[in-house]
C-alpha cells in the first residue's frame, strides 16, 4: 500500500511543526512513522508502545510532540479507549494521528468526532480506514463575536447604566 496519502495527511497535521518527541501506539501499517520524510532530520526520541500498556506507561514519558495511534482501538474495551483518548488529547501529546478501521467497536465518526478530532483522510480501497488528527492550537474555530470589539458594547454607553 502506498504511504503517499497517509504521509500528507501526516504533513497537514504537522504544519510547520517539526517532531523531535514521536511516540506510536500500537501498529501502523500504511506509514513507516519512525523513517518518515515528515518528520525524518529532526526526530530525537521514538517510543513504540503497545496499546495494552499505553496507559501505564504515557505518564512516565515526557509530552510527545506527536503520538499516533493505529489498530489500538479494536483491542482495548471502550473505558480504556477513552482514557487512552480523552489523555492523549489532553495530557501527553501537542498533536494525535488516529488510524481507525471501519468496524473498530464502539468507536465511530461521530464517536472521534465528540473528542475533538477531525477526519483527515479516508483510504478510498477497502476496508476504507480514516485517519483522524487533533492539533490543541486548531480544534475550535475562534467564533466572530468572541473578539475585544463587542466586549464593551460601546454604543450601549449612553442608554443603559449598569
Amino acid at each position: 500500500m502506498s504511504e503517499a496519502p497517509v504521509t500528507r495527511a501526516l504533513e497537514r497535521l504537522l504544519g510547520p511543526l517539526k517532531p523531535e518527541r514521536v511516540c506510536l501506539i500500537g501498529h501502523l501499517p500504511e506509514l513507516d512513522l519512525a523513517h518518515s520524510d515528515a518528520i525524518r532530520g529532526h526526530l530525537s526520541a521514538f517510543t513504540h508502545l503497545a496499546p495494552e500498556e499505553a496507559l501505564t506507561a504515557l505518564p512516565a514519558l515526557p509530552t510527545q510532540d506527536l503520538i499516533a495511534v493505529g489498530q489500538s482501538l479494536e483491542v482495548l474495551d471502550q473505558r480504556s479507549g477513552d482514557q487512552l483518548l480523552a489523555g492523549l488529547r489532553d495530557l501527553h501529546a501537542r498533536r494525535v494521528l488516529l488510524r481507525l478501521d471501519p468496524n473498530p467497536g464502539p468507536w465511530g465518526h461521530r464517536q472521534i468526532m465528540a473528542f475533538g478530532f477531525q477526519r483527515l483522510f479516508r483510504l478510498p480501497d477497502p476496508p476504507h480506514t480514516a485517519f483522524y488528527g487533533f492539533d490543541l492550537g486548531n480544534y475550535k474555530v475562534t467564533p466572530d463575536w468572541l473578539n475585544p470589539k463587542h466586549w464593551a458594547n460601546p454604543e450601549l454607553f449612553d442608554r443603559y447604566r449598569w
